[in-house]
Protein backbone atom coordinates (compact mmCIF):
# COMPACT_ATOMS: atom_id res chain seq x y z
CA UNK A 1 0.00 0.00 0.00
CA UNK A 2 1.15 3.51 -0.89
CA UNK A 3 0.69 5.98 1.79
CA UNK A 4 -0.77 9.37 1.11
CA UNK A 5 0.28 12.65 2.49
CA UNK A 6 -2.01 14.27 4.54
CA UNK A 7 -2.28 17.66 2.42
CA UNK A 8 -4.58 15.55 0.33
CA UNK A 9 -6.82 16.05 3.07
CA UNK A 10 -6.65 19.65 2.28
CA UNK A 11 -6.62 19.49 -1.16
CA UNK A 12 -10.12 17.69 -1.00
CA UNK A 13 -11.02 20.43 1.52
CA UNK A 14 -10.02 23.17 -1.50
CA UNK A 15 -13.01 21.86 -3.45
CA UNK A 16 -15.79 23.77 -2.83
CA UNK A 17 -18.74 21.64 -4.46
CA UNK A 18 -17.52 18.68 -2.33
CA UNK A 19 -17.01 21.00 0.84
CA UNK A 20 -21.15 21.60 0.58
CA UNK A 21 -21.98 18.07 -0.10
CA UNK A 22 -19.66 17.06 2.62
CA UNK A 23 -21.72 19.73 5.20
CA UNK A 24 -24.77 18.46 3.61
CA UNK A 25 -24.57 14.90 4.89
CA UNK A 26 -22.82 15.42 8.23
CA UNK A 27 -25.66 17.53 8.95
CA UNK A 28 -28.20 15.21 8.08
CA UNK A 29 -26.18 12.24 9.70
CA UNK A 30 -26.18 14.18 13.30
CA UNK A 31 -30.08 14.33 13.11
CA UNK A 32 -30.49 10.89 11.44
CA UNK A 33 -28.62 9.30 14.40
CA UNK A 34 -31.03 10.81 16.79
CA UNK A 35 -34.02 9.31 15.13
CA UNK A 36 -33.61 5.33 16.12
CA UNK A 37 -33.81 6.14 19.85
CA UNK A 38 -36.47 8.95 19.83
CA UNK A 39 -38.75 7.13 17.42
CA UNK A 40 -38.82 3.92 19.27
CA UNK A 41 -39.37 5.67 22.42
CA UNK A 42 -41.97 7.80 20.98
CA UNK A 43 -43.93 5.35 19.14
CA UNK A 44 -43.83 3.08 22.54
CA UNK A 45 -44.90 6.27 24.42
CA UNK A 46 -48.35 6.94 22.11
CA UNK A 47 -49.28 3.42 21.85
CA UNK A 48 -47.42 1.47 24.25
CA UNK A 49 -47.01 -1.41 21.99
CA UNK A 50 -44.11 -3.42 20.65
CA UNK A 51 -46.25 -4.83 17.66
CA UNK A 52 -46.62 -1.30 16.74
CA UNK A 53 -43.46 0.04 16.79
CA UNK A 54 -42.96 -3.71 15.19
CA UNK A 55 -44.84 -2.09 12.23
CA UNK A 56 -43.44 1.20 12.00
CA UNK A 57 -39.89 0.01 11.55
CA UNK A 58 -40.62 -2.02 8.98
CA UNK A 59 -42.51 0.59 6.97
CA UNK A 60 -39.39 2.17 6.85
CA UNK A 61 -36.75 -0.69 5.65
CA UNK A 62 -40.14 -2.12 3.25
CA UNK A 63 -40.07 1.76 0.99
CA UNK A 64 -36.29 1.65 1.02
CA UNK A 65 -36.22 -1.71 -0.68
CA UNK A 66 -39.20 -1.20 -2.83
CA UNK A 67 -37.72 2.19 -3.76
CA UNK A 68 -33.92 1.68 -3.80
CA UNK A 69 -33.87 0.65 -7.73
CA UNK A 70 -36.14 2.83 -9.05
CA UNK A 71 -33.78 5.94 -7.00
CA UNK A 72 -30.70 4.49 -8.53
CA UNK A 73 -32.84 5.45 -12.09
CA UNK A 74 -33.96 8.22 -11.43
CA UNK A 75 -30.20 9.80 -10.26
CA UNK A 76 -28.94 8.60 -13.74
CA UNK A 77 -31.82 10.27 -15.68
CA UNK A 78 -32.29 13.48 -13.62
CA UNK A 79 -29.71 15.69 -11.87
CA UNK A 80 -28.48 13.91 -8.72
CA UNK A 81 -28.10 17.34 -6.68
CA UNK A 82 -32.23 17.61 -7.84
CA UNK A 83 -32.88 14.65 -6.61
CA UNK A 84 -31.10 14.59 -3.53
CA UNK A 85 -32.90 18.33 -2.73
CA UNK A 86 -36.28 16.45 -2.70
CA UNK A 87 -35.47 14.05 -1.32
CA UNK A 88 -34.30 16.27 1.65
CA UNK A 89 -37.40 18.00 1.79
CA UNK A 90 -39.37 15.12 2.19
CA UNK A 91 -37.38 13.70 5.09
CA UNK A 92 -37.73 17.34 6.51
CA UNK A 93 -41.70 17.33 5.76
CA UNK A 94 -42.01 13.65 7.29
CA UNK A 95 -40.10 13.93 10.39
CA UNK A 96 -41.25 17.25 11.38
CA UNK A 97 -44.76 16.17 11.17
CA UNK A 98 -44.11 12.70 12.75
CA UNK A 99 -42.54 15.22 15.71
CA UNK A 100 -45.60 17.16 15.80
CA UNK A 101 -47.82 13.96 15.76
CA UNK A 102 -46.42 13.17 18.94
CA UNK A 103 -46.66 16.40 20.45
CA UNK A 104 -50.43 16.24 19.77
CA UNK A 105 -50.38 13.22 22.14
CA UNK A 106 -52.59 11.09 20.22
CA UNK A 107 -50.93 10.32 16.87
CA UNK A 108 -52.84 7.32 14.93
CA UNK A 109 -50.82 4.18 14.14
CA UNK A 110 -51.52 4.51 10.25
CA UNK A 111 -50.14 8.03 10.01
CA UNK A 112 -46.91 6.70 11.74
CA UNK A 113 -46.31 3.96 9.67
CA UNK A 114 -47.06 6.08 6.53
CA UNK A 115 -44.85 9.02 7.08
CA UNK A 116 -41.49 6.48 8.46
CA UNK A 117 -42.58 4.90 4.88
CA UNK A 118 -42.02 8.69 3.41
CA UNK A 119 -38.84 8.83 5.29
CA UNK A 120 -37.43 5.57 3.70
CA UNK A 121 -38.88 6.24 0.11
CA UNK A 122 -36.50 9.41 0.20
CA UNK A 123 -33.76 7.50 1.67
CA UNK A 124 -34.08 5.64 -1.84
CA UNK A 125 -34.28 8.22 -3.70
CA UNK A 126 -31.07 9.82 -1.97
CA UNK A 127 -28.64 7.06 -1.34
CA UNK A 128 -27.74 6.34 -4.95
CA UNK A 129 -27.71 9.78 -6.34
CA UNK A 130 -25.07 10.37 -3.36
CA UNK A 131 -22.82 7.58 -4.81
CA UNK A 132 -23.43 9.27 -7.63
CA UNK A 133 -22.79 12.96 -6.72
CA UNK A 134 -19.54 12.02 -5.17
CA UNK A 135 -18.06 11.62 -8.61
CA UNK A 136 -19.16 14.57 -10.24
CA UNK A 137 -17.57 16.61 -7.46
CA UNK A 138 -14.52 15.09 -6.75
CA UNK A 139 -11.34 14.28 -9.19
CA UNK A 140 -10.80 10.39 -9.35
CA UNK A 141 -7.48 10.20 -7.27
CA UNK A 142 -9.59 11.85 -4.42
CA UNK A 143 -12.31 9.56 -4.65
CA UNK A 144 -11.04 7.16 -1.56
CA UNK A 145 -10.68 10.33 0.59
CA UNK A 146 -13.79 11.64 0.10
CA UNK A 147 -16.13 8.30 0.86
CA UNK A 148 -13.91 7.35 3.77
CA UNK A 149 -14.42 11.20 4.88
CA UNK A 150 -18.48 11.04 4.03
CA UNK A 151 -18.77 7.61 5.82
CA UNK A 152 -16.61 8.80 9.04
CA UNK A 153 -19.07 11.62 9.72
CA UNK A 154 -22.37 8.76 9.73
CA UNK A 155 -19.68 6.50 11.75
CA UNK A 156 -19.29 9.18 14.31
CA UNK A 157 -22.90 10.02 14.53
CA UNK A 158 -24.03 6.70 14.83
CA UNK A 159 -21.90 6.41 17.95
CA UNK A 160 -22.06 9.59 19.43
CA UNK A 161 -26.54 9.91 18.24
CA UNK A 162 -27.89 7.66 20.39
CA UNK A 163 -26.34 9.27 23.45
CA UNK A 164 -27.32 12.75 22.91
CA UNK A 165 -31.12 11.01 21.51
CA UNK A 166 -31.66 9.28 24.77
CA UNK A 167 -30.58 12.44 26.76
CA UNK A 168 -32.82 14.83 24.33
CA UNK A 169 -35.84 12.53 25.04
CA UNK A 170 -35.66 12.94 28.88
CA UNK A 171 -35.08 16.57 28.67
CA UNK A 172 -37.08 17.61 25.54
CA UNK A 173 -39.50 14.56 24.25
CA UNK A 174 -39.49 12.68 21.54
CA UNK A 175 -41.35 14.87 19.64
CA UNK A 176 -38.98 17.55 19.92
CA UNK A 177 -35.86 15.55 18.71
CA UNK A 178 -37.97 14.21 15.52
CA UNK A 179 -38.68 17.64 14.71
CA UNK A 180 -34.77 18.71 15.09
CA UNK A 181 -33.83 15.83 12.91
CA UNK A 182 -36.16 17.11 10.30
CA UNK A 183 -34.42 20.48 10.80
CA UNK A 184 -31.27 18.97 9.67
CA UNK A 185 -32.70 18.02 6.69
CA UNK A 186 -33.58 21.34 5.73
CA UNK A 187 -30.09 22.29 6.55
CA UNK A 188 -28.74 19.34 4.46
CA UNK A 189 -30.79 21.03 1.36
CA UNK A 190 -29.51 24.39 1.81
CA UNK A 191 -26.15 23.25 1.64
CA UNK A 192 -27.16 20.78 -1.67
CA UNK A 193 -28.55 24.01 -2.92
CA UNK A 194 -25.75 25.89 -3.14
CA UNK A 195 -24.15 22.95 -5.25
CA UNK A 196 -22.89 24.00 -8.91
CA UNK A 197 -21.82 20.57 -10.91
CA UNK A 198 -21.06 20.44 -14.07
CA UNK A 199 -24.28 19.10 -16.58
CA UNK A 200 -24.29 15.44 -17.24
CA UNK A 201 -25.12 14.01 -20.92
CA UNK A 202 -28.92 14.23 -21.29
CA UNK A 203 -30.44 10.53 -21.08
CA UNK A 204 -30.74 8.79 -23.99
CA UNK A 205 -34.64 8.08 -22.92
CA UNK A 206 -36.66 4.88 -23.70
CA UNK A 207 -38.42 4.67 -21.08
CA UNK A 208 -38.09 3.71 -17.07
CA UNK A 209 -37.50 -0.14 -17.55
CA UNK A 210 -35.33 0.58 -20.97
CA UNK A 211 -33.34 2.28 -18.33
CA UNK A 212 -33.68 -0.03 -15.74
CA UNK A 213 -32.59 -3.37 -18.05
CA UNK A 214 -29.70 -1.43 -18.83
CA UNK A 215 -28.64 -0.75 -14.83
CA UNK A 216 -29.04 -4.56 -14.89
CA UNK A 217 -27.15 -4.97 -17.86
CA UNK A 218 -23.67 -2.83 -16.32
CA UNK A 219 -24.29 -5.14 -13.48
CA UNK A 220 -24.25 -8.63 -15.08
CA UNK A 221 -21.70 -7.86 -17.73
CA UNK A 222 -18.74 -7.03 -14.91
CA UNK A 223 -17.92 -10.31 -13.04
CA UNK A 224 -16.37 -8.23 -9.88
CA UNK A 225 -19.80 -6.11 -9.90
CA UNK A 226 -21.88 -9.11 -9.49
CA UNK A 227 -19.98 -11.71 -7.53
CA UNK A 228 -19.18 -8.25 -5.39
CA UNK A 229 -23.37 -7.67 -4.64
CA UNK A 230 -24.24 -11.40 -3.88
CA UNK A 231 -21.19 -11.62 -1.41
CA UNK A 232 -22.00 -8.24 0.24
CA UNK A 233 -26.02 -10.29 0.46
CA UNK A 234 -24.57 -12.71 2.56
CA UNK A 235 -22.33 -11.19 4.50
CA UNK A 236 -25.08 -8.62 5.68
CA UNK A 237 -27.38 -11.31 6.41
CA UNK A 238 -25.06 -13.50 8.44
CA UNK A 239 -23.90 -10.06 10.22
CA UNK A 240 -27.54 -9.51 11.56
CA UNK A 241 -27.11 -12.54 13.80
CA UNK A 242 -24.62 -10.66 15.38
CA UNK A 243 -27.00 -8.01 16.58
CA UNK A 244 -30.04 -10.83 17.84
CA UNK A 245 -27.82 -13.54 19.36
CA UNK A 246 -24.78 -11.04 20.95
CA UNK A 247 -27.18 -10.11 23.29
CA UNK A 248 -28.70 -13.69 23.64
CA UNK A 249 -25.26 -15.16 24.20
CA UNK A 250 -24.31 -12.40 26.96
CA UNK A 251 -27.84 -12.19 28.82
CA UNK A 252 -26.40 -15.34 31.54
CA UNK A 253 -23.33 -13.52 32.69
CA UNK A 254 -22.53 -11.21 34.86
CA UNK A 255 -23.01 -7.34 33.76
CA UNK A 256 -24.22 -8.93 30.09
CA UNK A 257 -25.98 -5.61 28.85
CA UNK A 258 -23.06 -3.96 30.23
CA UNK A 259 -20.93 -6.13 28.05
CA UNK A 260 -23.09 -5.66 25.59
CA UNK A 261 -22.38 -2.36 25.26
CA UNK A 262 -18.67 -2.10 24.78
CA UNK A 263 -18.75 -4.41 22.27
CA UNK A 264 -21.05 -2.15 20.32
CA UNK A 265 -18.66 0.65 21.41
CA UNK A 266 -16.09 -1.21 20.33
CA UNK A 267 -17.39 -1.64 16.60
CA UNK A 268 -18.20 2.37 16.29
CA UNK A 269 -14.47 3.14 17.49
CA UNK A 270 -13.27 0.27 15.09
CA UNK A 271 -15.84 1.70 11.92
CA UNK A 272 -14.47 5.38 12.89
CA UNK A 273 -10.26 3.57 12.57
CA UNK A 274 -11.65 1.66 9.37
CA UNK A 275 -12.17 4.97 8.13
CA UNK A 276 -8.99 6.79 9.10
CA UNK A 277 -7.71 3.80 7.47
CA UNK A 278 -8.85 4.72 4.16
CA UNK A 279 -8.03 8.11 4.71
CA UNK A 280 -4.28 7.55 5.05
CA UNK A 281 -3.60 4.22 3.06
CA UNK A 282 -4.51 3.41 -0.80
CA UNK A 283 -4.20 0.11 -2.24
CA UNK A 284 -3.57 -0.42 -5.51
CA UNK A 285 -5.81 -3.74 -5.89
CA UNK A 286 -9.11 -2.08 -4.33
CA UNK A 287 -11.08 -5.29 -4.27
CA UNK A 288 -8.38 -8.31 -3.45
CA UNK A 289 -7.32 -5.81 -0.51
CA UNK A 290 -10.50 -5.14 0.74
CA UNK A 291 -12.12 -8.93 0.57
CA UNK A 292 -8.96 -9.49 2.78
CA UNK A 293 -9.53 -7.24 5.09
CA UNK A 294 -13.36 -8.30 5.36
CA UNK A 295 -11.96 -11.57 6.74
CA UNK A 296 -11.23 -10.01 10.62
CA UNK A 297 -15.11 -9.43 11.15
CA UNK A 298 -15.74 -13.33 11.88
CA UNK A 299 -13.63 -13.66 14.37
CA UNK A 300 -16.18 -11.72 16.84
CA UNK A 301 -19.35 -14.17 15.70
CA UNK A 302 -16.94 -16.85 16.95
CA UNK A 303 -16.10 -15.60 20.10
CA UNK A 304 -19.84 -14.44 21.31
CA UNK A 305 -20.65 -17.63 20.58
CA UNK A 306 -17.47 -19.66 22.22
CA UNK A 307 -15.98 -17.65 24.79
CA UNK A 308 -17.54 -13.81 25.73
CA UNK A 309 -14.90 -12.51 27.71
CA UNK A 310 -14.57 -9.01 27.81
CA UNK A 311 -11.18 -8.12 26.53
CA UNK A 312 -11.39 -10.80 23.28
CA UNK A 313 -14.89 -9.64 22.95
CA UNK A 314 -13.81 -5.71 22.42
CA UNK A 315 -10.54 -6.40 20.83
CA UNK A 316 -12.71 -8.54 18.44
CA UNK A 317 -14.99 -5.85 18.06
CA UNK A 318 -12.57 -3.24 17.06
CA UNK A 319 -11.32 -5.33 14.31
CA UNK A 320 -14.70 -6.31 13.02
CA UNK A 321 -15.69 -2.41 12.91
CA UNK A 322 -12.46 -1.54 10.51
CA UNK A 323 -13.34 -4.86 8.53
CA UNK A 324 -16.99 -3.64 7.85
CA UNK A 325 -15.64 0.01 7.03
CA UNK A 326 -12.54 0.10 5.19
CA UNK A 327 -13.26 -2.50 2.40
CA UNK A 328 -16.44 -0.54 2.04
CA UNK A 329 -14.87 2.57 1.30
CA UNK A 330 -12.73 0.88 -1.34
CA UNK A 331 -15.86 -0.69 -3.02
CA UNK A 332 -17.77 2.50 -3.30
CA UNK A 333 -14.64 4.03 -5.29
CA UNK A 334 -13.96 1.49 -7.57
CA UNK A 335 -17.35 1.49 -8.51
CA UNK A 336 -16.95 5.45 -9.12
CA UNK A 337 -13.82 4.61 -10.96
CA UNK A 338 -14.64 1.89 -13.27
CA UNK A 339 -18.27 2.45 -13.74
CA UNK A 340 -19.87 4.83 -16.46
CA UNK A 341 -21.24 8.20 -14.34
CA UNK A 342 -24.40 7.66 -16.79
CA UNK A 343 -24.96 4.15 -15.17
CA UNK A 344 -23.29 4.41 -11.91
CA UNK A 345 -26.53 5.25 -9.96
CA UNK A 346 -27.96 2.85 -11.14
CA UNK A 347 -25.20 -0.01 -10.58
CA UNK A 348 -25.21 1.66 -6.56
CA UNK A 349 -28.96 0.64 -6.45
CA UNK A 350 -28.28 -2.85 -7.44
CA UNK A 351 -25.50 -3.07 -4.72
CA UNK A 352 -27.68 -1.32 -1.90
CA UNK A 353 -30.83 -3.11 -2.74
CA UNK A 354 -28.54 -6.17 -2.69
CA UNK A 355 -27.43 -5.19 0.84
CA UNK A 356 -30.72 -4.55 2.33
CA UNK A 357 -32.98 -7.01 0.95
CA UNK A 358 -31.84 -10.14 2.74
CA UNK A 359 -31.57 -8.07 6.49
CA UNK A 360 -34.95 -8.87 7.48
CA UNK A 361 -34.63 -12.65 6.08
CA UNK A 362 -31.65 -12.82 8.35
CA UNK A 363 -32.96 -11.27 11.68
CA UNK A 364 -35.93 -14.15 11.23
CA UNK A 365 -33.52 -16.77 10.34
CA UNK A 366 -31.58 -16.48 13.47
CA UNK A 367 -34.18 -16.57 16.10
CA UNK A 368 -35.61 -20.40 14.42
CA UNK A 369 -31.87 -21.26 13.86
CA UNK A 370 -31.28 -20.40 17.92
CA UNK A 371 -34.49 -22.28 18.71
CA UNK A 372 -34.14 -25.72 16.65
CA UNK A 373 -30.05 -25.38 17.55
CA UNK A 374 -28.26 -23.06 19.79
CA UNK A 375 -26.96 -19.36 19.45
CA UNK A 376 -23.03 -20.86 19.83
CA UNK A 377 -23.54 -23.49 16.76
CA UNK A 378 -25.79 -20.21 14.79
CA UNK A 379 -22.98 -18.21 15.19
CA UNK A 380 -20.08 -20.03 14.80
CA UNK A 381 -22.03 -21.56 11.37
CA UNK A 382 -22.93 -18.01 10.64
CA UNK A 383 -18.76 -17.21 10.99
CA UNK A 384 -17.26 -19.95 8.65
CA UNK A 385 -20.40 -18.27 6.00
CA UNK A 386 -18.76 -14.97 5.77
CA UNK A 387 -15.16 -16.59 5.16
CA UNK A 388 -16.70 -19.07 2.31
CA UNK A 389 -19.00 -16.13 0.60
CA UNK A 390 -15.38 -13.79 1.05
CA UNK A 391 -13.33 -16.63 -0.20
CA UNK A 392 -15.69 -17.34 -3.08
CA UNK A 393 -16.02 -13.80 -4.12
CA UNK A 394 -12.12 -14.13 -4.49
CA UNK A 395 -12.13 -16.79 -7.20
CA UNK A 396 -13.21 -14.25 -9.76
CA UNK A 397 -10.14 -12.64 -11.48
CA UNK A 398 -11.50 -9.58 -11.96
CA UNK A 399 -11.96 -9.34 -8.68
CA UNK A 400 -8.50 -10.26 -7.69
CA UNK A 401 -7.19 -8.30 -10.14
CA UNK A 402 -8.95 -4.46 -10.56
CA UNK A 403 -6.89 -1.54 -9.65
CA UNK A 404 -7.38 1.49 -9.23
CA UNK A 405 -8.29 4.17 -11.93
CA UNK A 406 -7.15 7.45 -10.44
CA UNK A 407 -6.49 9.05 -14.04
CA UNK A 408 -9.71 8.52 -15.69
CA UNK A 409 -11.37 10.75 -18.10
CA UNK A 410 -13.37 13.12 -15.06
CA UNK A 411 -15.51 16.28 -15.37
CA UNK A 412 -12.73 18.92 -13.13
CA UNK A 413 -14.59 19.64 -9.94
CA UNK A 414 -15.12 23.95 -9.14
CA UNK A 415 -13.32 25.27 -6.75
CA UNK A 416 -15.46 28.65 -7.36
CA UNK A 417 -18.17 29.15 -4.92
CA UNK A 418 -21.41 27.60 -4.72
Amino acid sequence: MAAVHWRNLAELAGFTQFRNQFLASALSSVGSALTPVALSFGVLEATGSAADLGLVLAAYSAAQIVFMLGGGVWADRLPRKRLMVLSDAVSAASQITFGLLLLTGHPPLWAMIALHGLAGAASALFMPASVGLVAETVPPRLLQEANALLSLTRNISVSVGPMIAGLAVVLAGAGWVLVADGLTFLGSLLFLRRLAVPARPASEGGGFLRDFRGGWQEVAKRSWVWTGIAMFMIFNFVYSFLYVLGPVSLSGSDNGGLLWGAVTASLGIGDVLGNALAVRFRPRRLLFTGRLMMLPAAPLIVVLGVAPEPIPLILCGLLAGIATTFPNTLWETALQQHIPNSSLSRVSSFDYAGSFILRPAGLAVTALAASAFNAQATLTAGAALIVLAVTASLLDRATRTLVRNDHQDHPAPSTAPG
